[in-house]
């Protein structure tokens, strides 16, 4: 079982020539702590090569401060996923790519997005360019439970690591009986996900919507995750459309967000969700 501290070495002495990584383990702490730690050891500025991260120079201290200018984490919004979590949106990763774009302050930056497999088809698509042209300093790390979830030309541009592989990285109890949970969000995520492309295509008959609905989409807390997944939808179609990349209207687009932030207050306002999403299906 090899160190973390031979995988930094590898990265940086240019034996594993990859600016962009998969750290594939069951989420958690304990993948948290392999991707902090690899990020803090691309950082440090330990002469000895193969004792990084050293945990005392200071790059090592500002990355376990939680104070590095050159770790960036793809924030989330919050109050958007069944489990009250934060999930990641179109803005989120926005922002995100933007401080990739303006490069480091020292000797590497680093972009981490944990649960990487659970973004949409959309932020996925919108961080591709990034993978494939990242600044020369730039190394990104993502944390995936489930690499089938990410697309295959995202696959594609990464350099998959397992944390089991390496000493003192691997899943405890806790984090498993936390895998339910888990399995319970990424499945809302992939139903709404497609629910919100029938809602934009407009191909499907009004008893298709309905029955989607109907299976995948059981409380309120679902029903306001769902407008979220169809907003963004709509905004990256509308993007889309307005830079001539596809066809559509803008002004579609535009109303259809009009009408998802009036179903939003309906369902706020207490009625009931089904009734809410079904009507909006209508109006849009």
């Amino acid at each position: 079982m090899q160190s973390i501290n031979e995988l930094v070495m590898n990265i940086t002495e240019g034996a594993r020539a990859a600016h962009a990584f998969a750290c594939e383990g069951r989420a958690g702490e304990a993948r948290r702590a392999f991707i902090n730690d690899l990020a803090a050891g691309l950082l440090c500025t330990s002469p000895e090569a193969g004792a990084r991260p050293c945990g005392r120079c200071p790059s090592c201290l500002q990355a376990a401060a939680g104070t590095s200018l050159d770790i960036v984490r793809m924030s989330r919004s919050t109050g958007a996923s069944k489990t009250g979590r934060e999930t990641y949106r179109v803005d989120d990763a926005a922002a995100f790519i933007e401080r990739l774009s303006m490069g480091s302050y020292g000797r590497y930056l680093i972009g981490i997005v944990d649960e990487a497999d659970t973004l949409s088809e959309i932020i996925q698509n919108k961080l591709l360019k990034t993978l494939e042209e990242p600044a020369p300093d730039t190394i990104i790390l993502l944390g995936v439970s489930n690499r089938d979830n990410l697309l295959d030309t995202v696959q594609s541009r990464l350099s998959f690591v397992r944390t089991a592989d390496y000493e003192g990285y691997t899943a405890s109890d806790a984090e498993a009986e936390g895998a339910d949970e888990e399995d319970a969000d990424a499945k809302l995520q992939a139903a709404s996900e497609n629910i919100a492309a029938m809602y934009a295509d407009r191909k499907h008959a009004f008893h298709e919507i309905r029955s989607a609905l109907d299976r995948n989409i059981k409380s309120r807390e679902d029903a306001l995750y769902l407008l979220n997944v169809i907003e963004d939808e709509f905004r990256e179609r509308m993007t889309a459309a307005a830079r001539g990349e596809r066809q559509g209207s803008p002004a579609v687009c535009a109303h259809a967000i009009e009408e998802i932030n009036k179903a939003r207050m309906d369902i706020r306002r207490e009625m009931q969700h089904t009734k809410a999403l079904k009507r909006l299906y209508l109006d849009i």
